[in-house]
C-alpha cells in the first residue's frame, strides 16, 4: 500500500515540478508541490489519500454472533446517535447492591435504553489482513415486549455496536402448566443483525436454553439448536456459577452469572468457537449487565478473532 500510494504521488507531480531555466532567464510557475518550505495554492484539490487496510470496517462476524449469511433488503432508518457516557466513578468495594436478583425472572424488562462501555478488539487474517478496536461506547435498547399469558414473554434487545444493529429475542418461561411446554428458564429465540442495507436472521430450532429456574448454582445446560433457512447450527454448554457484582459507574448490582463453553457455530461459510460470561440481572427482567465474549475460528476463506467486555453504566429501570 505504501508503495502504490508513493507511487501515485510522483504521478501526480510529474508535471508539476521545479521550473526549467530558458535562454531569457528563470520564470515562476505555481505548483502544488511544496518546495524549500514555499509554495502557492493550487486551484485544483489535491486527492484524497487512499485509506489503508486499518480504516476498513470489521467483517460482520467480527461484530454480531451469530454470524449467518447477509442479505440485501430496504435501507433502515438512520439509527440513533449514541449518547456520551460521562466518567464512570467507581463503586465503593463495601456497598451492597440495592436490590438483591432473585433466583428467576419473574416479570419482564422495562422499555429503556442504556450506554455500555466497550473494551474490545478484532483481528482478520488472509488475503484482507487487518485488525482494530471496537468503539468504546455502545447503545443498547429494550422493547417489543410480548407477554404469553402470565406463563411466558419474549422481549428484545438491540445493540448498536460500530455500524451494525444487532437484535436478540429472548423467551423467557416463568412456568410451564403443560407437559410439551418449554421448562421454566430463559431461551435464544433469534437475533438479527443489520448493516446498511444487509441483514440476517438466525432463528434455532428447538430454541436455545440459556438457564433454567430457579436458577442454582453449579447447574448446567447443554444447548443445540439448527437454523434451517441459513442452514447455520449453534450449541453451547451453559453453567450458573455464582453471584457477581456488577460496577455500573459506580453504582453496585447484584447478578446471576452464566457461562457458556463449547460453543460452536457451523454455517456455510463459517466455523467459529466461542465462550462467553454473562452477568444476568433477574431483578431487572433478565438483563444482562455485563457480558463479555471471545470467539475465533474462520469465515470464508479468512481467519476472525474477537474479544469485547460490554458494562452497563446507569442503573436499569425496574420493571
Amino acid at each position: 500500500m505504501r508503495r502504490a500510494a508513493v507511487l501515485a504521488l510522483l504521478l501526480a507531480t510529474a508535471c508539476a515540478g521545479p521550473p526549467r531555466p530558458i535562454e531569457l532567464g528563470l520564470k515562476e510557475v505555481p505548483s502544488d508541490v511544496v518546495l524549500g518550505g514555499h509554495a502557492t495554492a493550487s486551484a485544483t484539490p489535491s486527492p484524497a489519500p487512499t485509506p489503508g487496510p486499518l480504516a476498513l470496517p470489521p467483517p460482520v462476524s467480527v461484530i454480531a454472533l451469530p454470524p449467518p449469511t447477509f442479505t440485501t433488503g430496504p435501507e433502515p432508518p438512520t439509527p440513533a446517535p449514541i449518547p456520551t457516557a460521562a466518567v464512570c466513578a467507581t463503586a465503593d468495594p463495601l456497598a451492597a447492591p440495592k436490590r438483591e436478583a432473585p433466583a428467576q425472572i419473574s416479570v419482564a424488562p422495562a422499555k429503556a435504553s442504556y450506554v455500555f462501555r466497550d473494551v474490545g478488539s478484532y483481528a482478520v487474517s488472509g488475503a484482507d489482513t487487518r485488525k482494530g478496536r471496537f468503539p468504546e461506547m455502545s447503545l443498547r435498547t429494550v422493547g417489543n415486549v410480548v407477554h404469553s399469558g402470565e406463563t411466558s414473554f419474549t422481549y428484545d434487545v438491540a445493540e448498536l455496536l460500530g455500524d451494525v444493529t444487532t437484535t436478540t429475542t429472548y423467551d423467557v418461561v416463568v412456568s410451564s402448566l403443560l407437559p410439551a411446554a418449554l421448562p421454566p428458564g430463559i431461551y435464544l429465540k433469534q437475533v438479527k443483525s443489520v448493516r446498511g442495507k444487509s441483514t440476517s436472521t438466525f432463528a434455532p430450532s428447538p430454541e436455545l436454553q440459556l438457564a433454567g429456574f430457579p436458577l442454582v448454582r453449579g447447574a448446567s445446560v447443554t444447548s443445540s439448536g439448527v437454523d434451517p433457512q441459513s442452514a447455520t447450527s449453534m450449541q453451547f454448554t451453559s453453567t450458573v456459577t455464582g453471584k457477581t457484582r456488577v460496577d455500573a459507574c459506580g453504582t453496585p448490582l447484584d447478578s446471576w452469572v452464566l457461562d457458556l463453553t463449547k460453543g460452536k457455530l457451523l454455517s456455510p461459510t463459517q466455523n467459529l468457537d466461542f465462550t462467553a460470561t454473562y452477568a444476568m440481572g433477574t431483578q431487572y427482567g433478565g438483563l444482562f449487565l455485563r457480558e463479555r465474549t471471545v470467539f475465533a475460528g474462520t469465515d470464508g476463506s479468512e481467519g476472525v478473532s474477537r474479544t469485547n467486555t460490554a458494562t452497563i453504566t446507569t442503573t436499569p429501570k425496574v420493571p
